[in-house]
């Protein structure tokens, strides 16, 4: 069992959310004896979405199937994860009263609105790293300030010179919660911001129902953020990166809202909504996913995808290539713009003044290579 045929097992396992009635069809592949679990544990929790797996083999009644000691592997790291998620709850909870008591009414984005939402059948199905949450523009600095009030220390310094064109403030963490935070300006990042406004996204939030004022995004901005993050921040688009969690919770959302029509009245950046809808469908086998017509374009896309999930070294090969050419031009763009903008001059002596600034910036390069 090589990587793309694991990488299909596992997705059509989630899948079980929304087609229960594949429960056969796995339990004969389970039983053939070909399924190798070692490999499905390396790529589902590769993925962050080895407690996700469980649970939706555990609903189906196939964790009998399973070789013996792996069951409680599976139930040991999601009871870890069902606590975790537990006290980012309690901690989104926190953060919540905290900022509503200067009147700033944050959005709860990603994975801690899905989990405020209900989107899980159990909490434990996702795996969540930070709190992300949204803010008025004007507001970020206040909000920051806020947080650090009550115990929280960016992990970056903050320079508006620097951190001027970004999403969001420095992450903040104290040693008392589990989850960092980001305090967002917008969700995806300059120049899409445009067509994906920050301000749209807090018109249209929706309370979920509690003794307070908690909010999130609407279900279709849940959907467009998660596509829109996915290829452009992240830029899947570009890496043919598969990212296995963000896939499991566009097929939870689109149980809450069909994505065709979402996206068909969004409008924007259509190739790169369909490319991940696309190799959303393929993945995960969810037929009513992908859209109804493939150009030219979309089919060449896909044909490259499916070499990259074949082939992990030629996908790894090409990541490189594309990562360096994009670092150089990015360089070479700094440079350009800092002879005729202040802020970029001003952002570019503050990074080459900071002795810092150049071991995270080697860092950098060491995580992307290492992955």
């Amino acid at each position: 069992m090589d990587y793309s045929e694991t990488l299909l097992f596992t997705g059509k396992c989630l899948s079980l959310a929304k087609h229960p009635e594949r429960e056969e069809q796995i339990k004969a592949a389970i039983q053939s004896g070909k399924v190798d679990w070692e490999n499905v544990l390396k790529v589902s929790s590769g993925q962050f979405v080895l407690p996700a797996l469980y649970i939706r083999l555990r609903e189906a009644h196939l964790l009998g199937e399973l070789p013996p000691g792996l069951t409680e592997h599976f139930e040991h790291l999601t009871s870890l994860n069902r606590e975790r998620n537990r006290s980012i709850l309690k901690q989104a909870d926190e953060i919540n009263r905290q900022l509503t008591s200067y009147n700033i009414y944050p959005v709860f984005l990603k994975g801690t609105a899905f989990l405020l939402s209900g989107l899980y059948d159990d909490i434990a199905e996702r795996m969540t790293g930070d709190i992300d949450l949204l803010v008025e523009e004007n507001k970020m600095e206040e909000t920051a300030n806020i947080l650090k009030s009550h115990g929280y220390k960016p992990l970056a310094k903050y320079n508006k010179h620097i951190h001027g064109n970004l999403k969001h403030y420095p992450r903040l963490a104290t040693d008392e919660h589990v989850a960092a935070v980001e305090v967002h300006r917008q969700v995806v990042m300059t120049p899409f911001d445009r067509k994906f406004k920050a301000k749209d996204i807090l018109q249209h939030k929706q309370k979920i129902l509690t003794d307070q004022n908690i909010f999130v995004p609407s279900y279709r901005d849940m959907m467009i953020h998660n596509a829109l993050n996915v290829q452009l921040n992240d830029k899947a688009f570009i890496y043919h990166t598969i990212h296995l969690r963000h896939m499991y919770d566009m097929l939870l959302l689109s149980m809450k809202e069909d994505p065709n029509k979402v996206f068909e009245s969004f409008g924007h950046y259509r190739r790169q909504v369909n490319a991940w809808l696309l190799t959303t469908s393929e993945i995960m086998d969810l037929p009513g996913l992908h859209p109804e017509k493939k150009t030219a374009q979309l089919k060449f896309y896909i044909s490259r995808q499916r070499f990259f999930i074949k082939r992990p070294y030629a996908h790894k090969a090409y990541n490189t290539v594309i990562y360096l050419l994009w670092r150089f031009s990015r360089y070479i763009t700094i440079m350009l713009k800092a002879i005729y903008k202040k802020e970029e001059r001003l952002g570019l002596y503050s990074r080459l003044s900071d002795p810092k600034w150049y071991g995270k910036h080697l860092a950098s390069y060491s995580k992307f290579l290492s992955r």
